[in-house]
């Protein structure tokens, strides 16, 4: 029976799901715990005198803005260039805000190691509690817009994915076992999975996991799954396990009146590239428009999905494995199963 390790690594949270087939979904192990992002931003807060930073790419965001504030405070910051991809792929733009990027580390500096996840921690803790460090699949969900040079992160990220549809990608092909170079966090957090156990591993995006996550236990399609993240808001549209058409933007960019709009005319094929991503958005790729009047479920997600509370839409608020902040990591789940065929889909 499969045993899936699945961890949805986000801004603020690490949300994993230990699921066993021998159990009910209710009694599977869940954490939610800090993001390493934040718990390495404290560790860098809390230093008092340089610095070496040396690991793997993972998440910035809290990272980078800790490390430029202890630069500020007058204190050197030295990393290697896989750890200094997490402030930018493009190392010569992180050695311009002072960072020096080094393979050696001076004597006597306190050292500090990049990772997506803290698999020590983890390992420790599951052993602790007799659950054992032994999967069928670890599956691992990370935002990673791709890094290609001389062109915006953004206009590259919505590129891959408007390839994957055109392609005709089923949901759970957004998702890889041996993802392209350009992906260099989601290849990083792939790297650590390697070097703490053996076997299949899987690595897709966090808005990918969370729109999958959305849809579990759905039948009636076809579907709207929207994520309304902190920094990004990815609206799907789904029939079965294909992927229509999908629209992604940053939610600071959108007020309810304004995501509203969106997804009306989303749903009747009205949205266009150029305008989401002319409006500061990721773009816009609408396969085959579904038609506002044909959808069965509209589902939301995501720390911002109060937004949609406010609009005139009939919205549904998943809670797969009666936890909202499990919707990534039983995302991830079904993506296994689905490419684990032949196994029943899960209740």
């Amino acid at each position: 029976m499969p045993r899936v390790l699945a961890v949805d690594v986000g801004f603020g949270t690490e949300d994993v799901l230990l699921y066993d087939e021998a159990r009910s979904p209710e009694n599977s192990i869940k954490l939610v715990l800090p993001a390493m992002t934040q718990r390495l931003a404290r560790r860098i807060r809390s230093a008092d005198g340089d610095l070496f930073i040396h690991g793997e790419t993972m998440g910035g965001g809290p990272l980078t803005f800790a490390v430029i504030q202890h630069m500020r405070a007058g204190h050197r910051v030295l990393m290697t260039p896989r750890a200094a991809m997490s402030i930018r792929d493009d190392l010569e733009e992180v050695r311009a805000m002072g960072v020096e990027v080094t393979d050696e580390a001076p004597r006597g500096i306190e050292t500090i190691e990049t990772a997506d996840i803290d698999f020590g921690l983890l390992k420790g803790l599951l052993q602790s509690i007799g659950e054992g460090w032994e999967f069928d699949w670890v599956g691992i969900a990370v935002q990673d817009h791709g890094h290609a040079p001389a062109k915006s992160d953004r206009e590259f990220r919505f590129e891959r994915f408007r390839e994957a549809l055109a392609s005709g990608a089923k949901l759970h092909e957004l998702a890889f076992e041996n993802p392209p170079d350009y992906y260099t966090r989601m290849n990083a957090v792939l790297r650590t999975v390697a070097r703490h156990r053996r076997g299949k591993s899987l690595v897709v995006d966090t808005k990918i996991a969370a729109i999958a996550g959305a849809l579990h236990g759905i039948e009636e399609y076809p579907a709207i799954s929207i994520d309304v993240g902190n920094g990004h808001t990815m609206v799907a549209a789904v029939e079965g396990g294909e992927v229509l058409g999908l629209l992604e933007h940053h939610t600071g960019a959108l007020d309810s009146a304004r995501l509203e709009d969106l997804v009306f005319r989303f749903a009747d094929g009205e949205v266009t590239h150029e305008e989401v991503f002319n409006g500061g958005g990721h773009g816009c790729y609408i396969r085959e428009k579904v038609g506002f009047k044909k959808v069965r479920h509209i589902l939301a997600t995501g720390p911002n999905r109060g937004l949609l509370r406010e609009t005139g839409l009939r919205v549904e608020y998943p809670n797969p494995f009666g936890d909202v902040m499990m919707t990534g990591p039983v995302g991830i789940v079904d993506m296994v199963r689905a490419r684990a065929h032949p196994l029943k889909s899960l209740q």
